[in-house]
């Protein structure tokens, strides 16, 4: 199954340049270079691996790091440290993280329940930390919390010195290890399911937007998290289920939202039209090795958020537009869907001191964001269906169809 010569809706996809390779729409002064990030698809149970690309190549996991926050946090819940209904104090050390965040005053406090849906959903780097000093007691405590839970999982390219993934050349991963996070959060958390998928949450009046499209634009999405920081470029890990079949991608070094969220579904379509394999010798995510000979994690800063972001993205609608000249068709293919019914979003609150102003309503709030609503938690098996997880029945669409990205200039790391 080969991706890369797909004529996908935005331009990264319909380009099939090698990692690293110059392509010929080059700058006036100078040859330009196209950066292709690691990725891949494989079986969420049998770690299978359909299609890779440097899936072993260290990378900065930017705010996919929150899937392990969330897997430590689930590991605190289960040991009886903590219950999803205690409190994570908000102190002036989250206050003081940069955006993206949900911007309460220090003295607040959350539920952990609550917590976990506004880092998943708004991807709020300040609720991480405060959920870090709740149960390692301080971030570097809860860091040590998540090295720990990363070596138990095999994840061997991975380390982490935050629990939000804002920058530090010290905190890096891998797609495989990636992959492997989400499985065990698939198979060993699945009474926690609800937490991967919320497509949108509500606290006060405001209505914030998961960044994950695919949670309410490709049918059968089970999860995950997205991720972007300068240095990482767009990143996503995602899970999707069909015909009984879950399947796990993750998507590294992408140029925008949209082509993130467009490479992943492409992967995940194509994935599901492969027949299941279980033969010895395959690649799995147990033995893949693509891309480990790479020691440190590549720098996306200039080719995502330089000057040559503009340069990068003409060069490929060229090559597009060139491919399409000479090819029969070109007419471009877009593996999301219209918005699909989720329901309305999920209610969150927290509780401000009454110094503050009124209990329960926040002094400021940030920006709206996509999600999805969940029931309370339910039993329910490892790689179950979704319809097993309790979901309610849609009631009315929330959110319009993606847009172009905004200039990076004005985008905050998620």
């Amino acid at each position: 199954m080969k991706l890369m010569r797909h004529n996908i809706l935005l331009p990264v996809l319909a380009a099939a340049i090698a990692f690293g390779a110059p392509t010929a729409g080059a700058a006036k002064e100078q040859e330009l270079e196209i950066i292709r990030g690691p990725y891949l698809v494989a079986d969420a149970e049998t770690g299978q691996i359909i299609e890779e690309r440097d899936a072993a190549r260290p990378w900065y996991p930017a705010s996919t790091t929150k899937m392990m926050t969330v897997y430590v946090a689930f590991q605190a819940v289960r040991a009886g440290e903590i219950t999803l209904d205690s409190d994570v104090l908000y102190d002036s050390t989250a206050a003081a993280q940069p955006a993206s965040k949900m911007g309460f005053r220090p003295g607040a406090t959350i539920s952990l329940d609550n917590a976990l849906k506004m880092m998943m959903v708004k991807s709020a780097n300040d609720v991480s930390v405060a959920v870090a000093e709740a149960i390692g007691g301080s971030v570097e405590g809860f860091s040590e919390r998540m090295n720990a839970a990363a070596a138990d999982l095999g994840m061997t390219h991975s380390h982490f010195v935050n629990p939000h993934g804002l920058p530090d050349k010290r905190q890096v991963t891998s797609a495989r290890d990636m992959a492997l996070l989400a499985r065990a959060l698939l198979s060993e958390f699945p009474q926690h399911r609800r937490f991967y998928a919320i497509h949108a949450i509500q606290i006060g009046g405001k209505v914030l937007r998961n960044y994950n499209r695919l949670i309410d634009r490709f049918a059968g999405t089970t999860g995950m998290k997205t991720g972007f920081i300068c240095s990482s470029g767009y990143n996503l890990v995602a899970s999707a289920r069909r015909d009984g079949r879950e399947l796990i991608a993750v998507v590294f070094g992408e140029y925008g939202g949209n082509l993130r969220n467009e490479h992943a579904a492409a992967l995940l379509d194509a994935a599901f039209s492969a027949p299941a394999r279980r033969a010895e010798g395959e690649t799995t995510l147990f033995n893949v090795t693509s891309g480990a000979d790479h020691t440190e994690a590549f720098d996306m800063r200039p080719h995502v958020c330089g000057k040559g972001r503009k340069a990068v993205l003409a060069a490929l609608a060229q090559e597009q537009k060139q491919e399409g000249q000479e090819g029969e068709e070109a007419e471009p293919v877009s593996y999301l869907t219209a918005n699909i019914d989720l329901g309305p979003p999920l209610k969150v609150s927290a509780f401000i001191p009454p110094e503050y102003g009124e209990p329960g309503f926040l002094a400021r709030l940030p920006r709206p964001r996509p999600g999805e609503e969940a029931e309370p938690p339910v039993a329910m098996p490892a790689f179950a269906p979704v319809d097993d997880a309790g979901a309610s029945a849609p009631a009315e669409a929330i959110g319009a169809a993606a847009g172009q990205p905004r200039p990076l200039k004005q985008v905050a790391p998620e």
